[in-house]
Protein backbone atom coordinates (compact mmCIF):
# COMPACT_ATOMS: atom_id res chain seq x y z
CA UNK A 1 0.00 0.00 0.00
CA UNK A 2 3.40 2.37 0.40
CA UNK A 3 3.93 1.67 -3.08
CA UNK A 4 0.16 2.23 -4.10
CA UNK A 5 0.55 -0.52 -5.91
CA UNK A 6 -2.49 -3.41 -5.84
CA UNK A 7 -2.97 -6.11 -3.27
CA UNK A 8 -4.29 -9.47 -3.63
CA UNK A 9 -5.65 -11.20 -0.25
CA UNK A 10 -6.05 -14.85 -0.43
CA UNK A 11 -9.22 -16.22 2.12
CA UNK A 12 -8.65 -19.12 4.35
CA UNK A 13 -12.12 -21.03 4.98
CA UNK A 14 -10.44 -24.06 6.74
CA UNK A 15 -8.94 -23.17 9.69
CA UNK A 16 -5.72 -25.14 9.80
CA UNK A 17 -2.11 -23.78 10.00
CA UNK A 18 -0.77 -26.13 6.97
CA UNK A 19 -2.91 -24.32 4.78
CA UNK A 20 -2.28 -20.82 5.96
CA UNK A 21 1.58 -22.12 5.38
CA UNK A 22 0.43 -23.35 1.76
CA UNK A 23 -1.17 -20.26 1.00
CA UNK A 24 1.42 -17.96 2.29
CA UNK A 25 4.52 -19.52 0.17
CA UNK A 26 2.19 -19.38 -2.78
CA UNK A 27 3.39 -15.49 -2.70
CA UNK A 28 -0.32 -13.90 -1.70
CA UNK A 29 0.05 -10.60 -0.48
CA UNK A 30 -2.30 -11.00 2.24
CA UNK A 31 -3.51 -13.95 4.26
CA UNK A 32 -7.66 -13.29 4.90
CA UNK A 33 -8.17 -14.67 8.01
CA UNK A 34 -12.59 -14.97 9.23
CA UNK A 35 -13.47 -14.63 12.19
CA UNK A 36 -17.08 -13.33 11.62
CA UNK A 37 -18.54 -16.19 10.10
CA UNK A 38 -16.06 -19.05 10.61
CA UNK A 39 -14.84 -19.10 14.13
CA UNK A 40 -11.40 -19.83 15.10
CA UNK A 41 -10.45 -20.26 18.69
CA UNK A 42 -7.90 -18.43 20.39
CA UNK A 43 -5.22 -20.61 20.18
CA UNK A 44 -5.92 -21.92 16.65
CA UNK A 45 -5.69 -18.63 15.56
CA UNK A 46 -2.27 -17.97 17.59
CA UNK A 47 -1.28 -21.14 15.23
CA UNK A 48 -2.12 -19.95 12.08
CA UNK A 49 -0.81 -16.25 12.60
CA UNK A 50 2.60 -18.12 13.69
CA UNK A 51 2.66 -20.33 10.82
CA UNK A 52 2.15 -18.01 8.42
CA UNK A 53 4.66 -15.41 9.81
CA UNK A 54 7.92 -17.80 8.44
CA UNK A 55 6.14 -17.50 5.11
CA UNK A 56 6.34 -13.63 4.90
CA UNK A 57 2.85 -12.60 4.24
CA UNK A 58 1.24 -10.45 5.96
CA UNK A 59 -2.25 -11.53 7.53
CA UNK A 60 -5.34 -9.97 8.09
CA UNK A 61 -8.20 -10.99 11.09
CA UNK A 62 -12.46 -10.48 9.98
CA UNK A 63 -13.07 -9.95 13.79
CA UNK A 64 -16.48 -10.29 15.35
CA UNK A 65 -16.29 -6.61 16.43
CA UNK A 66 -19.41 -5.02 18.09
CA UNK A 67 -19.14 -1.22 19.55
CA UNK A 68 -17.18 -1.29 22.82
CA UNK A 69 -15.46 -4.70 22.41
CA UNK A 70 -12.20 -3.82 22.86
CA UNK A 71 -10.26 -8.12 23.15
CA UNK A 72 -11.64 -8.47 19.86
CA UNK A 73 -9.67 -5.83 18.39
CA UNK A 74 -6.87 -5.93 20.43
CA UNK A 75 -6.53 -10.03 20.80
CA UNK A 76 -5.87 -10.74 17.20
CA UNK A 77 -3.20 -8.36 16.66
CA UNK A 78 -1.17 -9.04 19.94
CA UNK A 79 -1.60 -12.55 18.73
CA UNK A 80 0.32 -11.56 15.14
CA UNK A 81 -2.00 -10.00 12.82
CA UNK A 82 -0.66 -7.04 10.77
CA UNK A 83 -4.41 -6.03 9.68
CA UNK A 84 -8.24 -5.88 11.19
CA UNK A 85 -10.90 -6.14 8.54
CA UNK A 86 -14.13 -4.66 10.74
CA UNK A 87 -17.64 -5.88 8.57
CA UNK A 88 -20.57 -3.60 9.15
CA UNK A 89 -19.63 -0.33 9.67
CA UNK A 90 -22.46 2.14 10.08
CA UNK A 91 -21.14 4.90 12.09
CA UNK A 92 -18.21 7.26 12.11
CA UNK A 93 -17.95 6.72 16.07
CA UNK A 94 -17.38 2.83 15.52
CA UNK A 95 -14.31 3.87 13.21
CA UNK A 96 -13.07 6.38 15.57
CA UNK A 97 -12.85 4.01 18.35
CA UNK A 98 -11.20 1.66 16.31
CA UNK A 99 -8.49 3.79 15.41
CA UNK A 100 -8.30 5.04 19.25
CA UNK A 101 -7.69 1.26 20.23
CA UNK A 102 -5.58 -0.02 17.60
CA UNK A 103 -2.87 2.88 17.33
CA UNK A 104 -0.14 3.76 19.88
CA UNK A 105 0.52 7.18 21.16
CA UNK A 106 0.22 9.40 19.18
CA UNK A 107 -2.09 7.96 16.91
CA UNK A 108 -4.31 6.74 19.51
CA UNK A 109 -3.89 4.89 23.25
CA UNK A 110 -3.85 1.29 22.67
CA UNK A 111 -3.39 -1.20 25.50
CA UNK A 112 0.33 -1.51 26.46
CA UNK A 113 1.24 -5.05 27.03
CA UNK A 114 4.43 -6.01 24.68
CA UNK A 115 5.17 -9.60 25.27
CA UNK A 116 3.11 -11.20 23.03
CA UNK A 117 4.09 -12.71 19.42
CA UNK A 118 3.71 -9.19 17.61
CA UNK A 119 6.46 -7.76 19.95
CA UNK A 120 8.55 -10.95 19.34
CA UNK A 121 7.67 -12.34 23.15
CA UNK A 122 9.11 -9.13 24.78
CA UNK A 123 12.44 -9.25 23.02
CA UNK A 124 11.51 -5.77 21.06
CA UNK A 125 12.11 -2.84 22.78
CA UNK A 126 8.97 -1.01 23.47
CA UNK A 127 9.75 1.99 21.23
CA UNK A 128 10.64 0.15 18.64
CA UNK A 129 7.41 -2.13 18.93
CA UNK A 130 5.12 0.50 19.11
CA UNK A 131 6.66 2.59 16.19
CA UNK A 132 6.55 -0.84 14.42
CA UNK A 133 3.00 -1.49 15.18
CA UNK A 134 1.26 1.62 14.72
CA UNK A 135 3.44 1.83 10.71
CA UNK A 136 2.80 -2.10 9.73
CA UNK A 137 -1.21 -2.56 11.25
CA UNK A 138 -3.84 -1.68 8.88
CA UNK A 139 -7.65 -0.99 9.00
CA UNK A 140 -10.08 -2.08 6.76
CA UNK A 141 -14.09 -1.12 7.34
CA UNK A 142 -16.59 -2.70 5.59
CA UNK A 143 -19.35 -0.76 3.44
CA UNK A 144 -22.20 -3.43 3.24
CA UNK A 145 -25.04 -1.19 3.46
CA UNK A 146 -26.63 1.58 1.20
CA UNK A 147 -26.91 3.90 4.03
CA UNK A 148 -23.22 3.50 5.46
CA UNK A 149 -22.32 3.82 1.79
CA UNK A 150 -23.84 7.21 1.79
CA UNK A 151 -21.25 7.76 5.43
CA UNK A 152 -18.52 6.80 3.09
CA UNK A 153 -16.85 10.59 2.50
CA UNK A 154 -17.34 10.52 6.32
CA UNK A 155 -15.60 7.08 6.94
CA UNK A 156 -12.56 7.75 4.52
CA UNK A 157 -11.51 11.08 6.56
CA UNK A 158 -10.73 9.20 9.60
CA UNK A 159 -7.33 9.36 10.14
CA UNK A 160 -5.82 5.27 10.57
CA UNK A 161 -8.17 3.86 8.26
CA UNK A 162 -6.46 2.62 5.35
CA UNK A 163 -9.41 0.78 3.61
CA UNK A 164 -12.92 0.93 2.58
CA UNK A 165 -14.20 -2.53 1.35
CA UNK A 166 -17.21 -3.07 -0.20
CA UNK A 167 -18.78 -6.37 0.25
CA UNK A 168 -20.52 -7.45 -2.16
CA UNK A 169 -22.68 -10.57 -0.74
CA UNK A 170 -23.77 -8.23 1.66
CA UNK A 171 -24.69 -5.24 -0.55
CA UNK A 172 -26.47 -7.10 -2.77
CA UNK A 173 -28.81 -8.11 -0.33
CA UNK A 174 -29.64 -5.47 1.63
CA UNK A 175 -30.30 -3.65 -1.83
CA UNK A 176 -33.04 -6.71 -2.31
CA UNK A 177 -30.73 -8.50 -4.86
CA UNK A 178 -28.70 -11.08 -3.36
CA UNK A 179 -26.60 -13.54 -4.92
CA UNK A 180 -26.43 -10.35 -7.94
CA UNK A 181 -22.92 -9.62 -6.66
CA UNK A 182 -21.57 -7.82 -10.20
CA UNK A 183 -25.17 -6.26 -10.71
CA UNK A 184 -25.51 -2.85 -11.84
CA UNK A 185 -25.90 -1.48 -8.39
CA UNK A 186 -23.37 -2.86 -6.82
CA UNK A 187 -20.86 -1.57 -9.87
CA UNK A 188 -21.87 1.80 -9.37
CA UNK A 189 -21.43 0.91 -5.59
CA UNK A 190 -17.65 0.37 -6.28
CA UNK A 191 -17.39 3.14 -8.29
CA UNK A 192 -18.44 5.71 -6.19
CA UNK A 193 -16.14 4.08 -2.78
CA UNK A 194 -13.59 4.24 -4.84
CA UNK A 195 -13.83 7.60 -5.81
CA UNK A 196 -14.43 8.89 -2.46
CA UNK A 197 -11.30 6.68 -1.39
CA UNK A 198 -8.88 8.32 -4.02
CA UNK A 199 -9.65 11.66 -2.56
CA UNK A 200 -8.98 10.97 0.79
CA UNK A 201 -5.42 9.39 -0.09
CA UNK A 202 -6.39 5.61 0.95
CA UNK A 203 -7.10 2.55 -0.86
CA UNK A 204 -10.73 1.00 -2.05
CA UNK A 205 -11.50 -2.40 -1.77
CA UNK A 206 -13.78 -5.36 -2.96
CA UNK A 207 -13.70 -9.06 -3.90
CA UNK A 208 -12.11 -9.99 -6.99
CA UNK A 209 -14.17 -13.80 -7.48
CA UNK A 210 -10.92 -15.11 -8.22
CA UNK A 211 -11.53 -13.69 -11.76
CA UNK A 212 -8.56 -11.94 -14.05
CA UNK A 213 -10.54 -9.58 -16.31
CA UNK A 214 -12.87 -8.63 -13.22
CA UNK A 215 -9.41 -7.62 -11.09
CA UNK A 216 -8.39 -6.00 -14.47
CA UNK A 217 -11.55 -3.99 -14.59
CA UNK A 218 -12.02 -2.90 -10.71
CA UNK A 219 -7.95 -2.01 -10.79
CA UNK A 220 -8.69 0.38 -13.71
CA UNK A 221 -11.77 1.63 -11.73
CA UNK A 222 -9.69 2.99 -8.96
CA UNK A 223 -9.95 -0.47 -6.80
CA UNK A 224 -6.75 -1.41 -5.29
CA UNK A 225 -7.14 -4.26 -2.27
CA UNK A 226 -8.95 -7.49 -3.91
CA UNK A 227 -10.31 -10.50 -2.26
CA UNK A 228 -8.92 -13.11 -4.05
CA UNK A 229 -9.70 -16.80 -4.34
CA UNK A 230 -10.07 -18.93 -0.97
CA UNK A 231 -9.12 -22.48 0.29
CA UNK A 232 -12.23 -23.49 -0.01
CA UNK A 233 -13.43 -22.56 -3.48
CA UNK A 234 -10.08 -24.35 -5.08
CA UNK A 235 -10.95 -27.33 -3.30
CA UNK A 236 -14.62 -27.01 -4.23
CA UNK A 237 -13.90 -26.15 -8.04
CA UNK A 238 -10.47 -28.53 -7.75
CA UNK A 239 -12.80 -31.10 -6.92
CA UNK A 240 -15.70 -30.74 -9.16
CA UNK A 241 -13.48 -30.50 -11.86
CA UNK A 242 -11.76 -33.83 -11.42
CA UNK A 243 -15.17 -35.57 -10.67
CA UNK A 244 -16.00 -34.11 -14.10
CA UNK A 245 -12.87 -35.47 -15.65
CA UNK A 246 -13.37 -39.37 -14.74
CA UNK A 247 -16.96 -38.84 -15.41
CA UNK A 248 -16.44 -38.25 -19.04
CA UNK A 249 -13.64 -41.09 -19.21
CA UNK A 250 -16.58 -43.04 -18.16
CA UNK A 251 -14.46 -44.87 -15.81
CA UNK A 252 -16.42 -43.90 -12.47
CA UNK A 253 -20.53 -43.59 -11.93
CA UNK A 254 -21.01 -40.61 -9.07
CA UNK A 255 -23.60 -39.55 -7.03
CA UNK A 256 -25.28 -36.15 -7.54
CA UNK A 257 -25.25 -33.53 -5.25
CA UNK A 258 -28.07 -34.50 -2.79
CA UNK A 259 -28.90 -37.72 -3.76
Amino acid sequence: MRRGEPVLAAKINFMNPDMAEMIGYAGYDVLWICNEHAYVDPENLKNILRTAKITGIDMMVRTSFGQGDYTDLIQPLEAGAQGLMIPHIHERSQLEFIVRECKFHPLGRRGVDAVNQDADQGYCPLKDYIKFANDNTFIVAQIEDPEALEKAEEFASVKGIDVLFLGPSDYSHSIGKPGEFRCAEVSRAIEKLAGICEKHGIYCGTVGFGDTEFCRKMIDSGVKFLGGPSDWGICYSGFKAEVEKYRKAGLFSFREYGK
